[in-house]
């Protein structure tokens, strides 16, 4: 809830306090009696070599990242498909190329917006722009994953163009160690959607659709669909 717009900086922090006691009791209840979830898993397998903090700070990345990024995902690919729906029918005509249209979503989408600051140990010159030693520097992940050098058309949503070597899950030592878990999750759900109701439309006009406004992902408030 900590991440929820609109919140003051009082709510935002009684949240914020909720969740650390509610995960501290979990860590402290899976140490004394570890089950087959994630938390009792790495207890059991990896024992003393997690502090509780540690413990905690896994899971929040399991959350924040895993759950709340996927789930804007999700929502997000539906709209986008649903207002393409020809590039919607070739989908549900070859699930086969599942892959190739989530990796385009993914591109297109880019639902977190920027990774951790980054601050120059030296100075540098990055395109023209001197970066001096100190100085922090936020990079734009929509940005670069529009960038005309990609591909043509960056800016158009296309599950037929040749796959393009995307930022949505980072780069290098910092990509995404879920990966190829969102990936499947993301093949799993629209597929199944889309073959329990093959009637799925937008219940209200496209631009009715409320976008979630949070600086850390992409997402939507809701999404009224018919079917």
């Amino acid at each position: 809830r900590q991440m929820e717009p609109g919140l003051t900086p009082r709510q935002r922090a009684d949240a914020r306090d909720s969740y650390t006691g509610y995960l501290g009791a979990l860590v402290r209840r899976r140490r004394k009696d570890p089950d087959e979830g994630f938390i009792g898993t790495l207890v059991r397998e990896h024992g003393d070599e997690f502090t509780d903090e540690e413990l905690r700070g896994a899971c929040t990345l399991m959350f924040a990242a895993g759950l709340d990024n996927v789930s804007g995902m999700i929502s997000l690919g539906v709209l986008v498909l649903l207002r393409h729906p020809d590039q919607l029918a070739g989908l549900l005509e070859n699930p086969s190329s599942a892959d190739r249209v989530i990796d385009e979503l993914l591109r297109y989408l880019s639902v977190v917006h920027a990774p951790t600051p980054r601050v120059a140990l030296e100075d540098v010159t990055v395109g023209g722009q001197l970066v001096k030693a100190g100085e922090q520097v936020v990079c734009s992940i929509p940005m670069a994953n529009r960038d005309p050098a990609l591909a043509p058309d960056a800016d158009r949503f296309d599950s037929t163009r040749a796959p393009v070597p995307h930022l949505a899950f980072g780069h290098g030592i910092h990509y995404c160690i879920g990966a190829a878990m969102a990936r499947l999750e993301l093949r799993i759900a629209y597929l199944a959607l889309w073959h329990r109701f093959p009637g799925l439309r937008l219940a209200v006009p496209p631009d009715e659709v409320a976008f979630r406004h949070n600086a850390v992902a992409h997402g939507l408030e809701a999404l009224p669909v018919a079917w």
